[in-house]
């Protein structure tokens, strides 16, 4: 290899380990949509900043628990009541939430990056290639990571606990993961994949046992710590998964098979939205097997990200559930920057195209997500 190409090489390790400058077209991009769309349709900015689960949120925030609103963990809404307080509270929830989460998304950023420089990371922990990069931040939902949700700071979080996992840090990764499970129902797979990346740095059979234990107790002590909560508060231990019954479900394997082609009761005539998640979950179910097959660890948390939305009867939630599953979102992006260059400016231009959909949907009340 030449000198020129050894520069060239240098010059796009650099860019892939600081995507700095793809994080503030994303924000502008998103943040000035959203202001003009209010602008355009006479909306208050408060209320664009305020859709959907966001509201939900909000409600939290200000009155506290009610049914169905046990449906939400309480991390992420707890946080942002505290910081609220601190700042005086008299800020809109949203407004605090979405600052929150930007700030987690860029905790995010540079904890990945400066991660990755201090030597190899596991396939899927860190992008690297500018494409990783790009596939993540413009994946469909990633709105989601910025605003007034809980996917910004699940996202740092789950990070934190897989890559201190994947380098033997036990304890800082057993807190993460605790604080994972208190955010989203997914914290229970970053708990698996967790205990899995710390027993198989072992070289033996019995030490792997002892570290798969370790990290599995002290999640079960988190999960036992979210039900004493639910208990606490409501009275139900198991109130969280009662509310979320609230949502869509099937009663049968077949009602799960049955919602890819969108053949369950609910389904009623052709939704392009929902056509767009399936075809985004079966590329998301590729590139999971993909990164299974390199590392099982990180690939069977993907995998079963991805499974627990069948019994919901679709893949509606796909765009989502998606949004904070980095390692898949790397290993698609590194796999398109080896692809011809019609194909990756093509497939970039359908992305920054759905992206633009989804986000400009949350801000004028159409389900996004």
């Amino acid at each position: 290899m030449g000198p020129t190409s050894q520069s060239a090489g240098s010059l796009r390790l650099k860019i892939a380990s600081s995507p700095w400058g793809l994080v503030a077209l994303l924000l502008v991009h998103h943040f000035g949509l959203w202001a003009w769309t209010a602008w355009r349709r006479d909306l208050p900015l408060l209320l664009v900043l305020d859709r959907w689960d966001s509201h939900h949120y909000s409600t939290l925030v200000l009155e506290g628990y009610s049914w169905p609103l046990w449906a939400f963990l309480p991390l992420y809404p707890g946080l942002v009541w505290l910081v609220r307080q601190g700042l005086g509270g008299t800020l809109p929830p949203q407004v605090v939430g979405a600052a929150l989460s930007t700030a987690c998304l860029l905790g995010f950023v540079a904890w990945n990056t400066h991660w990755a420089r201090q030597g190899p990371e596991r396939e899927g922990m860190t992008a690297r290639t500018p494409w990783g990069w790009f596939v993540f931040l413009y994946a469909p939902a990633s709105f989601a990571l910025h605003s007034h949700h809980t996917e910004g700071l699940f996202l740092l979080l789950s990070f934190g606990a897989l890559a201190c996992a994947s380098r033997g840090l036990l304890l800082p990764s057993a807190v993460l993961v605790s604080l994972c499970i208190f955010t989203r129902n997914q914290g229970c797979f970053v708990a698996i994949a967790a205990a899995l990346l710390a027993a198989m740095r072992e070289p033996s059979w019995r030490e792997r046992f002892v570290r798969f234990g370790f990290m599995g107790c002290l999640s079960l002590v988190a999960f036992g710590g979210l039900l004493v909560f639910e208990w606490s508060r409501s009275g139900d231990p198991f109130m969280f998964l009662k509310a979320q019954r609230e949502w869509n479900h099937v009663d049968s394997v077949w009602g799960a098979i049955r919602g890819l082609w969108f053949g369950n009761p609910w389904h009623k005539g052709f939704n392009g939205w929902l056509v767009l998640r399936n075809v985004f979950g079966a590329a998301w179910l590729v590139f999971g097997v993909m990164l299974w097959r390199r590392d099982r660890a990180l690939g069977l948390y993907v995998l079963l990200s991805l499974l627990v939305m069948l019994p919901q009867g679709d893949l509606g939630n796909a765009f989502r559930f998606g949004a904070v599953l980095f390692p898949v979102m790397f290993v698609a992006g590194d796999w398109l920057a080896t692809r011809p260059k019609a194909l990756r400016w093509t497939v970039a231009l359908l992305l920054v195209w759905l992206n633009h959909k989804a986000t400009h949907a949350y801000a004028i009340a159409k389900w996004p997500y």
